[in-house]
């Protein structure tokens, strides 16, 4: 709780403005991607602020190169790129930092690296 100090040099408790919900919808600017960590976490959470779930493609050859797709324009976008931790994470980290790669030669406005799990 904040207190405010009053004229007599005394503490009373600040005023709490009740959160307002939201009439607009978020803004088709923001595009979620995923790695191959954990992609049901993205798809839930894209589902839950009601924007698209981008389509990015991660997939390994066979020298164990790492290549990402993104289907969709990034162009001028705000990137939110989910990737957790998992048993391999020397490669989802650079899952992670290929995408975001991937998405600053596309010209995203914005990339964001949302990781709520690292295992270091």
């Amino acid at each position: 709780m904040l207190l405010n100090r009053n004229k007599f040099g005394g503490f009373r408790p600040a005023k709490i403005l009740k959160q307002e919900k939201m009439d607009a919808p978020i803004t088709s600017d923001i595009v979620i991607i995923n790695g191959n960590s954990h992609p049901d976490l993205a798809n839930l959470i894209a589902s839950r602020l009601g924007v698209k779930n981008g389509g990015c493609s991660v997939y390994h050859k066979t020298n164990r190169e790492t290549m990402v797709e993104i289907g969709d324009s990034v162009r001028g976008k705000d990137i939110y790129i989910i990737q957790t931790g998992t048993k391999d994470v020397n490669n989802n980290i650079m899952e992670l930092l290929i995408m975001a790669y991937a998405c600053k030669t596309s010209s995203a406005k914005s990339i964001v690296g949302v990781i709520p799990y690292l295992p270091y």
